[in-house]
């Protein structure tokens, strides 16, 4: 019989898998290389060896997150800033793409096994900001937040990018909240906890807020 020995990228690959959810759980300071090196099931001294401590294997590991999401938002992003919205199809082209955003959101959030694990860190760095944050902001949060606020100022007509900035941060804080808050949607809602149908209930919700965020000034007044 051959054992098959782990090569250097399986053991990287390991370590960074047990890193996002020790980290994810517990905090940089309170995780230990011990913790991770024994979720991982490698030895110690490869965390030194491959990442140069805890230190950098953190960073590795928000490395590794945003390089996730943007694989998520990638090619979405990549359409937007290739878009020219002009006149009333540049409107409903640009509510379109908000509505694919918010829906692979929303999917890679609450629907998919990575979205709790990295969630975590992320909310983590939100709330105990480190060096690495700047890491998070430039790698995809402030494209993301950049290209909703093109969107909406293309979708509504608003000419304040201030003000669009704003609307953008409101529509990603209706997605993160099925995330943060999740124990108390589903018990709130009586949910089974995400599933298909229920994911499909949430983008509808997510959407139709979206629609009456980036209403025109005459649209608005016709639904009154």
């Amino acid at each position: 019989m051959v054992v098959k020995k782990d090569t250097a990228s399986d053991t990287k690959h390991r370590l960074l898998e047990a890193a996002i959810d020790v980290f994810g759980r517990h905090g940089f300071d309170p995780a230990t290389t011990r913790m991770i090196a024994k979720a991982a099931n490698v030895n110690i001294a490869a965390i030194p060896y491959y990442f140069g401590g805890k230190g950098g294997l953190y960073q590795a590991v928000i490395n590794h997150i945003v390089e996730q999401i943007k694989k998520e938002a990638g090619e979405l992003l990549e359409q937007i800033g290739g878009a020219t919205f002009t006149g009333n199809t540049g409107r409903q082209q640009a509510r379109q793409l908000i509505q694919g955003f918010l829906e692979r959101f929303i999917n890679f959030i609450a629907g998919s096994e990575q979205g709790p694990r990295v969630s975590r860190i992320i909310l983590r760095e939100q709330m105990f900001p480190s060096p690495a944050y700047d890491t998070i902001f430039e790698g995809f949060l402030k494209p993301v937040l950049n290209a909703l606020s093109t969107l909406i100022m293309a979708a509504s007509g608003e000419c304040d990018p201030r003000q669009a900035t704003f609307k953008a941060m409101t529509l990603m804080g209706q997605v993160v909240i099925f995330r943060v808050a999740r124990e108390t949607i589903v018990r709130g809602l009586d949910l089974e906890g995400y599933s298909p149908e229920e994911l499909e209930e949430i983008r509808r919700v997510l959407v139709a807020n979206a629609l009456a965020i980036t209403a025109t000034p005459s649209e608005s007044s016709i639904r009154k």
